[in-house]
């Protein structure tokens, strides 16, 4: 028995947009970083061939870790956002035979869902929703730029990811003009998700200065009418909006492979920031960020079903680590801390299908949990002050926490 009194307990946490790349070839690193932060279900938003090895490994006992929800690879158009980096696991789908043939060949390599990225053309993108529909397999991701965003909340696919690209242009009274910008991007060869970024951040700061509540609390609307969720990553958004909260001698860089600080400089600058920004820029995306967080606010209030998710291991983020921030970023948009724990519990739960034995704090649900030394109600980065975690009944105490850190730090500089 575990002396837990005068403790605090929450259900396990869940991250509804990760990244686990395998920078490593042990999954110790990325399992014991999620689980010693009390995440014990995450959404792998990428899908890879390692990652279900590892799942194989977790649900046989074999390796702790989180629950795994693995995407298929990225289906995106041509030329995709990241169809300019070598080795980067992408379908490119520019026809509806391709879109067929693409979401078999995701279902016959294990995907539980399929992921949709923002430059499919419409044809493109309608084939696959059709298709994914037909097998039975849900669809997440981004939105399209070529395909209007009421239509693609009425197509079916569950749930969208981040506040970049057509959120804020579909809360416009300019709408129709600033979808018809956001379909006539065009991506530079060298960086095609760089150039992305910067073309995109000028139609949305285009959408603030049209902003039309009505338009938005329409579009909200549809959302719930549909069921469809969103996760808004504010956690990144901060990394780009605010590049210089990126921090290259933060204390868990420790975590993290040696390369990190060179890979985080390079992305920062050439992906995030687009080769660089003005000072005009840089104000616009400051201000980009308040207005995401107005947004997020005015979902909830709008009853539209909210994600945690933190879409690490990008510059600025740590897995594990980064869904506290997102916790905060949450609070900080003005849900109080009860309604942010439960997008990274409860709405999970619902979202995954899972509601009926995981997402809450109850007798015959499965025990994943995490024993908190400070009340999260009263301060949301209480989330942080973790005594210990229990994980599908396994209680992972405070020397076990400890040594999960100390592995996770000591694979993560080359010792096995």
């Amino acid at each position: 028995m575990h002396d837990v009194s005068g403790k605090y307990l929450i259900p396990g946490l869940t991250d509804m947009h990760v990244h686990s790349e395998a920078e490593t070839d042990d999954p110790r690193h990325f399992a014991g970083l999620y689980v010693a932060n009390g995440v014990t279900a995450v959404r792998e938003m990428w899908g890879r061939p390692v990652l279900h090895t590892i799942r194989e490994k977790i649900e046989s006992g074999e390796l702790l870790g989180p629950r795994m929800t693995i995407a298929s690879p990225l289906f995106d158009g041509e030329p995709g956002l990241w169809s300019d980096v070598p080795d980067t696991p992408i379908v490119t789908v520019t026809s509806p035979g391709q879109a067929r043939r693409a979401v078999a060949e995701a279902i016959d390599n294990g995907a539980d869902f399929i992921k949709v990225y923002s430059r499919l053309a419409p044809d493109a993108y309608r084939a696959v929703i059709a298709e994914a529909h037909r097998r039975d397999i849900a669809v997440a991701g981004h939105r399209s730029d070529n395909v209007p965003f009421l239509d693609q909340i009425e197509s079916g696919q569950r749930s969208f990811e981040h506040l970049f690209g057509g959120l804020l242009p579909a809360t416009s009274s300019d709408v129709d003009r600033l979808e018809a910008a956001m379909a006539a991007i065009r991506t530079s060869p060298e960086f095609h998700l760089g150039s992305w970024l910067k073309q995109i951040t000028e139609v949305e700061w285009d959408a603030v200065a049209s902003y039309d509540p009505t338009a938005a609390s329409s579009v909200f609307e549809r959302l719930v009418a549909a069921d469809v969720a969103y996760t808004p990553t504010l956690a990144v958004h901060v990394a780009i909006d605010r590049p210089e909260s990126i921090r290259l001698d933060d204390q868990r860089m420790e975590y993290l492979v040696p390369g990190t600080p060179e890979s985080w400089g390079f992305l920062r600058e050439q992906i995030y920031c687009g080769g660089g920004r003005s000072i005009e820029e840089s104000a616009h995306h400051r201000d980009l960020l308040d207005r995401r967080r107005a947004t997020v606010a005015a979902m909830d209030e709008a009853g539209v079903r909210l994600l945690a998710g933190t879409d690490s291991v990008g510059p600025g983020l740590f897995p594990g680590f980064s869904l506290h921030v997102e916790l905060e970023q949450f609070v900080a948009a003005g849900l109080t801390p009860m309604r942010a724990l439960q997008c990274a519990t409860l709405e999970p739960a619902r979202f995954l299908g899972r509601d009926d034995w995981a997402g809450t704090v109850q007798a015959d649900r499965v025990a994943d949990l995490v024993i908190l030394d400070a009340d999260p109600l009263v301060d949301i980065r209480n989330t942080q002050l973790i005594h210990s975690v229990v994980v599908d009944g396994y209680h992972v105490g405070p020397d076990d926490r400890a040594h999960l850190l100390a592995t996770a730090q000591r694979i993560a500089g080359g010792d096995r």
